[in-house]
């Protein structure tokens, strides 16, 4: 019961990343460059972890997953879901986002999660270390 919770909120968790990065502009968390892709992905994500957890067999069984371990099956998920998100993204638009260096990148607004209006997560860290050495010479 433990794991399929914690798939179950894992995958519902990627599904709603892929919804709220769209009035975001977090285009760097985006699998697909339109929108209405993306909701449509997001929705399909969520109503299939929600249809897979309650219509599963054995699901009323007695559980032995008390309230503080949901919150960590909780909690672990979503930070999960969001790594795997970030990496998946990060792969999927690998290349395609090929930005030349401007003066506008090196602004403030390009640290945390502003700089993933731009970019994904590792052009963020590939920049953000690149800038450090910059600084450093």
């Amino acid at each position: 019961m433990a794991s399929a919770y914690f798939i179950f909120v894992f995958l519902a968790s990627i599904g709603l990343y892929q919804i709220v990065t769209i009035p975001a502009r977090l285009k760097g968390l985006w699998f697909f460059n339109q929108p209405w892709l993306q909701y449509i992905f997001g929705i399909l994500t969520i109503l299939g972890a929600y249809g897979w957890f309650f219509t599963s067999k054995g699901r009323n069984l007695q559980s032995t997953v008390e309230g503080a371990q949901q919150l960590g099956l909780f909690l672990g998920a979503i930070v999960a879901s969001y790594f795997v998100t970030a990496i998946l993204s990060s792969i999927i638009q690998a290349g395609t986002n090929a930005q030349d260096d401007s003066p506008q990148e090196h602004k403030q607004q390009d640290l945390g999660m502003e700089a993933l209006k731009t970019k994904t997560l590792f052009e963020s860290i590939a920049a953000r270390l690149k800038k450090g050495k910059e600084e450093k010479v």
